[in-house]
């Protein structure tokens, strides 16, 4: 999004008035040596640096036009390098300092030390709580799947923001999305359940096209975790699919993923499988659908067949190690379950 709008957004370029703007693409050309050397970890993460190329500001994701061109703003403000920055904040807080402090720990992919400068930025910054706690929340998303985060950490931040009486359907919907996300990433779907019905509830009768996505993936949520009614989930599922969805390796790959995730529609899923595997762009793609039919195998019993398919990747692609660790859990369920 940032690439369409850098180039004819008012609030962009009036953002980079005394600056310069230097884009980097970091899978080509000088790209991966600049990446190594600023250590960036994701896209697209923007630095601040001056004159002698110290870094005085960094931050990581776009967040839309006028966001992001108040962070240049507040960036230009304060050219102070990031170290000084921190010698600052240790000696006096600030909330400008700490959400500075904040962004800098993200593009490291320390969220522990994010969510607690940006908690302290809320706490000494009240009148914009709602943001902060916004990145909060954010920054739990990017962070549960490491463990870095318990639900009730979660669970306490996005009751704040449910209850904030600037909350839209719209944040609600995407709130209950994450939480139920998150939810799933530390096995713990089902304390995600009031969050979307609550969303649910906000959101009745609304007709905002938008959000209808969105709202077919919270009902899907909600067969599966509150009517338990796989087959409506299932149906639910289908219905989110384009058209000509069947005839994308891609796409039936992570329609059996989901099915196998979720231990319905095992067979169903064990088709899509096998025509991805059929459809498969070139051995990568059809080594990373045969894990997923042995995953499905091993869900159904067959542990010989998962075992051939496993090793049937494993030469497809033999640099992943992935797959080698994939065929020794395989070969522990075999002994284990499958007799």
């Amino acid at each position: 999004m940032f690439a369409r709008e850098a180039s004819n957004n008012p609030a962009i370029a009036d953002a980079l008035e005394g600056a310069v703007f230097l884009k980097i693409d970091c899978e080509k050309g000088e790209g991966p040596d600049v990446a190594k050397i600023y250590g960036i970890r994701a896209y697209p993460t923007f630095y601040a640096v001056n004159g002698d190329g110290e870094v005085t500001d960094r931050w990581i994701g776009y967040e839309g036009a006028e966001r992001w061109a108040a962070t240049v703003e507040n960036a230009k403000a304060d050219m102070r390098t990031m170290a000084a920055k921190k010698e600052a904040y240790a000696a006096a807080p600030t909330a400008d300092l700490a959400a500075r402090l904040a962004n800098d720990a993200a593009c490291d992919f320390d969220f522990r030390v994010a969510v607690d400068h940006f908690k302290k930025a809320r706490e000494l910054n009240p009148s914009d709580a709602d943001h902060f706690t916004e990145q909060i929340l954010t920054n739990m998303y990017y962070g549960a799947d490491g463990g870095g985060f318990t639900f009730a950490e979660v669970a306490a931040e996005a009751d704040l923001a449910f209850a904030s009486p600037g909350a839209t359907v719209s944040d609600k919907v995407e709130l209950a999305q994450m939480v139920s996300r998150m939810a799933g990433s530390m096995d713990a779907r089902e304390k995600a359940v009031p969050y979307i019905t609550a969303a649910l509830k906000a959101a009745e009768g609304n007709t905002d096209e938008d959000l209808a996505r969105s709202l077919t993936g919270l009902r899907i949520d909600h067969a599966l975790l509150v009517e338990k009614d796989a087959d409506k989930a299932f149906e639910l599922k289908v219905g989110l699919q384009p058209e000509g969805w069947r005839d994308e390796a891609r796409r039936l790959n992570a329609f059996a993923w989901w099915c196998f995730e979720n231990g319905i529609k095992l067979d169903e899923a064990e088709e899509m499988a096998l025509r991805g595997i059929e459809l498969a762009e070139d051995d990568a793609q059809r080594a990373t659908i045969l894990d997923t039919a042995a995953e499905i195998c091993a869900a159904r019993g067959d542990c010989t067949e998962a075992l051939v398919r496993i090793r049937k990747a494993i030469e497809l692609d033999p640099e992943n190690d992935y797959y080698k660790d994939q065929l020794a859990k395989f070969d522990k369920k075999a002994a284990e379950d499958c007799g």
